[in-house]
């Protein structure tokens, strides 16, 4: 360090991309910025020494403005050559004969340093201030009015002001405030979790009774903690708030939020459609709101005019309330202030993206949106390519859609700049993001914790050994896999798996269904079944909230036994494309032959179908779990429905089955029917939904908690189809209802196939792929006018019965010849 100031650096040590002196004029910068740290003397050379801890009292400083020029000439030779490096101007040389230009470039000086620590310790009101806006309407004008800044100083605060008078967005950037927030960091105690804001969320799903709450806390990037969430039963988390809250965060933060669950009126914001956040400061612009009351203060929501909804034992929610009568809520409840919000502190945000390790997934459905604050102009750039295949497009005020003509991938730069004031130096701030074409695959899924969650049952059934088929059905009128619908319903199955390695709430789940897909597609209902029919997602309830969760399923290899000796493997579970891939190219490298194998429409998944001789062989490539594919044996209905010991007495009457339209309906001026079906929901919540069905039976009402099991036992009862076959599919007749998921899953699996939703003659249907065998199979469960068919189904031939089955069949009475039929239909003459 004496060499390089006292004779400067020669060019063997400097390298022809970068300046390789410039550590030593950052060096001399930070010793002129701390130089009060020294008691005794503020000399440039002691305050060096002191820093190597040297007896050298560096007096010799001849070669510091030269390297301070040599800076500037090399960078202007790069910016010339096109580098993206901004024009050097030196400032006016300060005090000192070799530090002068040291001196003047320091900012901020160690002498405004101590200015402001003294004026912050004089006026105790300025050492809470924690953002930006204060800082320019408080602070500014008082240094600009004090003697004893310097000029530099005063010039960065006067900036600042004019800045902020003039809206800009990255004030946080601006070096004023990175001056200021140096000393007001010494002023303030460590506290855990200091910059920690919490929030609680609101979230609403297909119907405004699915609702889930939760509280998060947010850090200053707006980022959520996903390891430190209270959800749960919402009295729970209410109650239990104060003190999770304590623990987590400073009083400062959590005081907000404490004080109005203690009040019991907590507004909400919606962010986007569905959820809704906790905001107690008065938004700028008028916006809706909700209203979280405690049921004591139930009679306050009545003034506003707006639907309440009960989502526990204590609590309520009013609104959404009109964006003219928010400010005055606002007013009422005591959160007006004559000081606007702070900005968000990330003025550049993505928004919408889905997770993929340490990026974004790039699929052109998937891509997020760009959210700046203020008046600046974002743009985007791609590190690895120079050929643009992306534009941004302003959909809305501060918001940019990415339009792209392919996925991308690799890593790209959004930049956001703001150049307000002539002559003052632009505010910019750049995020890198890594953009991945495909979800990366998990190592682990997280586990169903049962202490919370079960998962719910349809039917008492056992399992039989499938028969060998004597061929793998063909795709009958099946839609490309390649058009614009099928290839976003692959990115939605992408964003799936890629953020559901610890589960879905269903909230979040029906919200990126309409995000991805949009709104003119089948019932979300009927997607999520075929997800579930399809081995992809398992549905679980909560077993003390109405709330219902949606986990991954690991892989798994189905083995299908062949008539011509063969066997064949299906890829069942959760599987996005890098987990697809990975078993087509070991398939064909052990080779067998791969099929992939379409859905009954685009919203559906579709299955990969391996066969040939070398199935051991890729089953020990792959490592995966296996099975051999199962027939289900199933007990008569109304025998085999799951007896839940529920009781709907303390449950109110919400929906009644509508025999006309095949749906749920809250209409009570439906004619009486010999069978009715009935829904019935706690006002609590604290309960799952009952269903009722009572009319045309010896066993009398049935109650149960399970959807499917209610309206299968109710079509049995009336003696009304709910199917009809065409010979390939069944073909649902009502607008609701499935198969019992054991049938819907021997469906998917005997036809490799997934069943779900179709478009026929303009309308939605749910749809199962099935041949006579199945039909017969579910007749002998629900009956034989559940299914109507015009074709005939074959009958007769020899059967074969698996043992096991046989012996539980004579020894119990009531289970179906399940393999006798499969035998009938598939060719088995054993």
């Amino acid at each position: 360090m004496s060499d390089v100031l006292a004779d400067g650096v020669g060019s063997r040590t400097t390298m022809a991309d970068a300046p390789g002196f410039f550590r030593f004029l950052v060096l001399t910068c930070a010793v002129v910025a701390s130089a009060d740290n020294n008691e005794n003397t503020q000399e440039f050379g002691e305050n060096l020494a002191l820093a190597f801890d040297s007896p050298n009292l560096f007096t010799n400083r001849t070669a510091l403005p030269t390297l301070w020029n040599n800076l500037r000439d090399w960078c202007n030779r790069q910016r010339v050559a096109g580098a993206p490096i901004r024009k050097v101007v030196l400032p006016q040389r300060g005090t000192g004969k070799y530090i002068g230009v040291t001196n003047a470039i320091t900012f901020p000086g160690w002498r405004d340093l101590r200015r402001l620590r003294s004026l912050l310790d004089r006026r105790s009101d300025y050492r809470s201030i924690d953002n930006p806006i204060v800082a320019a309407k408080k602070l500014c004008p008082e240094i600009e009015s004090q003697g004893g800044f310097s000029p530099a100083m005063r010039e960065a605060s006067d900036e600042f002001r004019k800045l902020y008078l003039a809206k800009a967005s990255l004030l946080e950037l601006h070096r004023f405030w990175l001056a200021l927030q140096g000393v007001l960091l010494q002023h303030e105690p460590a506290v855990q979790g200091k910059g920690l804001v919490p929030q609680l969320e609101l979230r609403f799903g297909a119907g405004l009774e699915d609702v889930d709450l939760q509280m998060n806390l947010v850090d200053a990037k707006g980022n959520v903690d996903p390891l430190q969430t209270l959800d749960g039963y919402p009295d729970e988390v209410l109650r239990a708030a104060n003190q999770w809250l304590e623990r987590r965060t400073s009083e400062s933060k959590a005081l907000p939020l404490s004080q109005a669950i203690n009040r019991g009126m907590i507004p909400l914001l919606e962010v986007r459609f569905g959820v809704w956040l906790s905001c107690f400061s008065m938004p700028a612009t008028p916006v809706r709101c909700m209203l979280l009351i405690a049921k004591k203060h139930g009679d306050f929501a009545r003034q506003w005019r707006v639907d309440v909804l009960s989502i526990g034992e204590n609590w309520i929610v009013a609104g959404p309330i009109s964006a003219r009568d928010t400010i005055s809520l606002y007013q009422y409840l005591a959160l007006s202030t004559d000081e606007p919000a702070p900005p968000p502190a990330q003025a550049l945000m993505l928004v919408g993206g889905v997770k993929a390790g340490t990026g974004l997934l790039g699929r052109v459905a998937l891509l997020p949106e760009v959210v700046v604050q203020g008046p600046g102009t974002v743009t985007l750039e791609c590190v690895a390519s120079d050929i643009p295949t992306f534009r941004l497009k302003l959909e809305r005020p501060q918001v940019n859609s990415i339009e792209a003509s392919e996925p991308l991938v690799g890593p790209y730069k959004f930049r956001l700049e703001e150049n307000i004031l002539p002559g003052a130096e632009p505010l910019a701030i750049e995020k890198s993001v890594a953009f991945f074409r495909d979800a990366l695959e998990h190592v682990d899924l997280s586990a169903i914790d049962e202490t919370r969650w079960r998962v719910p049952a349809e039917a008492s059934t056992c399992e039989v050994a499938l028969p060998e088929i004597k061929s793998i059905p063909p795709v009958e009128c099946s839609t490309s896999t390649t058009g614009e619908v099928a290839a976003r319903f692959d990115d939605f199955l992408e964003a799936v798996y890629s953020e559901g390695r610890s589960g879905w709430s269903e909230q979040e789940l029906i919200f990126t269904i309409r995000r991805v897909l949009g709104t003119d597609v089948p019932s979300v209902w009927d997607i999520l079944r075929s997800l579930m029919e399809s081995a992809w997602l398992i549905p679980t309830s909560n077993l003390r909230w109405r709330a219902r969760r949606w986990w991954l399923r690991p892989p798994t290899l189905t083995k299908l036994r062949l008539a011509n000796g063969d066997e064949a493997l299906l890829l069942l579970g959760s599987t996005p494309a890098a987990t697809r891939k990975r078993f087509s190219e070991t398939a064909t490298a052990t080779g067998c032959l791969v099929e992939e194998r379409a859905g009954v429409s685009e919203f559906t998944p579709s299955l990969l179908l391996a066969t040939g001789r070398n199935i051991q062989l890729l089953i020990e490539e792959l490592q995966w779990a296996v099975a051999d594919a199962r027939s289900v044996a199933s007990t008569t209905a109304p025998n085999c429905w799951p007896q839940d010991g529920v009781d709907e007495s303390r449950h109110a009457r919400v929906g009644r089955w509508d025999w006309e339209q095949g749906r749920f309906t809250n209409h009570d001026s439906l004619a009486t029917t010999s069978v009715s079906l009935e829904r019935f929901r706690r006002e609590r919540g604290d309960r799952e939904d009952l269903y009722v069905v009572a009319g045309q039976s010896r066993v009398g009402r049935y109650v149960t908690a399970s959807r499917v099991s209610a309206i299968s036992e109710a079509y049995r009862r009336a003696n009304v189809p709910m199917f009809e076959w065409d010979g390939h599919c069944l073909v649902r007749l009502s607008n609701d209802g499935y198969l019992i998921s054991a049938l819907a899953s021997e469906s998917v699996v005997l036809a490799c196939r997934s069943a779900g939703p179709a478009l026929i003659d303009g309308r939605w249907r749910y749809v199962y792929p099935a041949d006579a065998g199945l039909v017969t199979s579910v007749r002998s469960v629900m009956g034989n006018s559940f299914i109507k068919s015009p074709l005939e189904l074959p009958v007769g031939g020899t059967g074969y019965l698996e043992t096991r089955a046989f012996v539980r069949l004579r020894h119990r009475n009531i289970f179906r010849v399940r393999g006798l039929s499969l035998a009938y239909t598939r060719g088995d003459d054993r």
